[in-house]
């Protein structure tokens, strides 16, 4: 399998593009959706499935545009499922622009399993930044979007610093330090290097 990392839109989230056997999936597509269409063709990968870490404007504002053009289905977890179609609720209204709004997302507690080739994909919910923030584990790969940051957090105050501090408590107890993490800004980085250097660890 292999994971591109495309910086996108005005506050340069992480969207994840994971491909295999002319296959992919997309993790927070957050802007620019001709960038995704083109890394899709340049790849020659049809999309299978875009997933969703939580609802905020800038992980989602190409959600509408990439599924229309490319049949995909999307998943959410339901926490935050309101937020494909309330800008009034994914932030977006912070920026004075409305993104466009999505109404058929699948809820993520309605699948029994979801897999990508012959791979399964977990999914965990990882509250905090947001009500239905989630992390997804592919192989040994955590796509964990605003929960946790190399060398920082994502932010709490649309949610909640105890509730988020649990999450990541969560993942550190669950996962050997050789796991990488793929956050939804800045560098990837790993369990081990946030349970030795990250400061907000020591606050749980």
């Amino acid at each position: 399998m292999n994971i591109e990392c495309l910086v996108l839109g005005q506050l340069g989230v992480n969207c994840y593009l994971l491909t295999e056997n002319n296959k992919a999936i997309v993790i927070d597509p957050g802007d620019e959706v001709e960038k995704i269409l083109s890394a899709l063709e340049d790849k020659g990968c049809s999309l299978e499935k875009i997933l969703l870490t939580h609802g905020h404007f800038d992980h989602t504002g190409a959600v509408c545009d990439l599924a229309k053009k490319t049949g995909a289905e999307v998943f959410i977890h339901s926490g935050d499922e309101v937020m494909l179609r309330d800008n009034s609720k994914n932030l977006s209204f912070l920026t004075g622009e409305e993104v466009k709004t999505y109404e058929e997302a699948t809820p993520l507690e309605t699948v029994e399993k979801l897999t990508f080739g012959n791979m399964e994909i977990k999914y965990f919910h990882t509250p905090g930044h947001s009500e239905g923030s989630v992390t997804y584990q592919v192989e040994d790969n955590l796509f964990c979007g605003d929960l946790i940051f190399r060398g920082s957090i994502g932010r709490y105050d649309f949610g909640d610093l105890r509730t988020e501090l649990n999450s990541i408590n969560f993942l550190l107890e669950n996962f050997g330090d050789s796991v990488k993490l793929f956050p939804g800004h800045g560098m990837k980085t790993t369990i081990g290097f946030e349970r030795m250097n990250n400061p907000y660890i020591g606050m749980i």
